[in-house]
């Protein structure tokens, strides 16, 4: 993990790397199929200084992206022992290399609402949040999409 102050960047990023796993993880979509765990595969996570989404890439064991996945959520900080968390807010938003988008867990954010777990105020941000995102992806103006290799790269170079 490391904590970033760029113009391009300010907030902390970490690497995950998957050096064993029990079996590989597929994803399946209507118009794609993605392993997203897999031996080899790493995982970098950006939690941009005052934003409400998280994002993770994903890479294959050839270093190629595989995914993005950037979850929407109140907020996000490190602890005091420097563990990154984030107030998840159940949306997510994942989109592929091939330029599709998908949007999950709508049902778990609609759920969240109505048994009291979140506010009113908090399902319109995340909401929000969601479609600006999305707007942005589609625009190829979500500048973290294109910062992923970039940090992971610095991250591999200090183990």
């Amino acid at each position: 993990m490391q904590y970033l102050d760029t113009e391009e960047f300010i907030g902390y990023v970490t690497l995950l790397s998957m050096d064993e796993v029990e079996k590989p993880l597929w994803l399946e979509f209507p118009d794609e199929r993605i392993c997203v765990v897999d031996k080899g595969f790493t995982w970098l996570q950006q939690f941009p200084l005052g934003t409400k989404h998280t994002v993770t890439t994903i890479f294959d064991t050839q270093g190629k992206i595989v995914e993005w996945y950037i979850d929407i959520c109140k907020q996000h900080g490190v602890t005091e022992m420097g563990i990154p968390w984030y107030d998840d807010l159940y949306l997510d938003v994942t989109t592929f290399p091939s330029g599709h988008i998908h949007v999950l867990d709508a049902e778990e954010l609609d759920e969240a609402l109505q048994q009291g777990v979140i506010s009113s105020t908090d399902h319109e941000l995340a909401w929000r949040e969601a479609q600006r995102i999305m707007q942005e992806v589609q625009q190829g103006t979500f500048r973290l999409l294109q910062l992923g290799e970039k940090h992971r790269e610095l991250l591999l170079r200090q183990i």
